[in-house]
């Protein structure tokens, strides 16, 4: 199990003990843990599991404030293949001018298990082992060269973006900008179209978190109109645009350009999908598309559409941190209709 610790747990754990009068030997024996063991998570020395975390929780009456604070998600990967990943990154980090294919997969595949948890966890308990890892990434792919030096340097990229989009939604605003727009230099200077359109979208998101019309829509714009970038891509970018003009006023430009994804979403769901953007399909494209209703104030079309793409996610993405903008969405346009 990949696991996931909210940098926050050990101050929480003791400020928790400390409101409920107990000394570390009054928590040993309601939880039964050793006080040794009990010492060392609320110094930060050890780190739970997520059992121990509910144990915790309710042995301090935490109401689950604990419990949330860890998560652990499958490895996709064997014992042996990680132990392998590991001796590779770790290769490369020595030699970085010897990068090889596999150790460039290895780094990939890490970035992706990282990725899956975010659709689990609470960003914040993810920031320290990604951002670790984005540091180190980014310093290999600077020095690599040969053969396999742009592959690394495209996951290099992507690590950055994700993250931003950490950041972003944490609100830690002026990182998730700084990193975001990194990523989508380095993005356009590699020949990854899409990256660099996913990069904008991100700083999109960020923009209607701060609830600036003229900013959304200059992001998503600015994604739209990337050259080279898929369809699926594109239509995304348009939608999000709508609604950015739709909250700004611009209805006739809104409705115009409603059209023109239209026109593109048919033929859009032929499109592969990227594996960088593997929730963006054909499906997905409902939950834009009611946001870009909801911003034309077409309230019943928005809960159709914000009702079937939110319906047609797995069940751990409904609940996830980064769809509460969309449940709260659909909440106001139910309201509306």
């Amino acid at each position: 199990m990949a696991r996931y610790v909210d940098p926050r747990f050990a101050e929480r754990m003791r400020m928790l003990r400390h409101a409920r009068g107990l000394s570390l030997k009054g928590l040993y024996r309601i939880a039964h843990v050793s006080v040794s063991s009990l010492s060392e998570y609320e110094t930060g020395r050890r780190r739970p599991s997520a059992e121990m975390a509910r144990n915790l929780d309710l042995a301090l009456d935490a109401g689950g404030q604990l419990a949330a604070m860890v998560v652990e998600t499958p490895r996709t990967t064997t014992a042996d293949e990680a132990d392998e990943a590991s001796d590779r990154v770790t290769h490369a980090v020595s030699a970085p001018r010897m990068i090889d294919a596999r150790a460039v997969d290895a780094l990939a595949a890490a970035l992706a298990a990282h990725r899956r948890a975010d659709d689990d966890a609470d960003p914040v308990l993810l920031l320290p082992a990604v951002s670790a890892g984005q540091v180190q990434v980014q310093r290999l792919a600077e020095q690599a060269r040969g053969p396999h030096a742009h592959a690394l340097q495209v996951v290099s990229a992507e690590w950055t973006q994700f993250t931003g989009w950490l950041h972003a939604q944490a609100r830690h605003d002026a990182e998730a900008v700084r990193l975001l727009t990194e990523s989508a230099d380095q993005a356009v200077r590699l020949g990854v179209s899409n990256l660099a359109c996913q990069a904008w979208g991100f700083r999109g998101y960020l923009e209607r978190q701060r609830g600036v019309p003229a900013r959304i829509t200059r992001a998503f714009r600015t994604a739209a109109e990337i050259p080279g970038i898929s369809r699926l891509h594109r239509v995304d970018a348009m939608l999000n645009t709508v609604h950015g003009l739709g909250l700004m006023g611009e209805k006739r430009q809104a409705l115009e350009l409603l059209g023109q994804a239209d026109d593109l979403t048919t033929s859009a769901g032929g499109d592969e999908v990227d594996p960088a953007s593997y929730w963006l399909t054909p499906t997905w494209l409902r939950i834009p598309m009611g946001m870009a209703y909801l911003g034309l104030d077409r309230a019943s079309d928005a809960v159709e559409n914000l009702r079937a793409g939110l319906g047609a996610l797995p069940g751990g993405w409904q609940r996830a941190e980064w769809a509460a903008e969309y449940r709260d969405a659909l909440a106001r346009a139910e309201d509306a209709a």
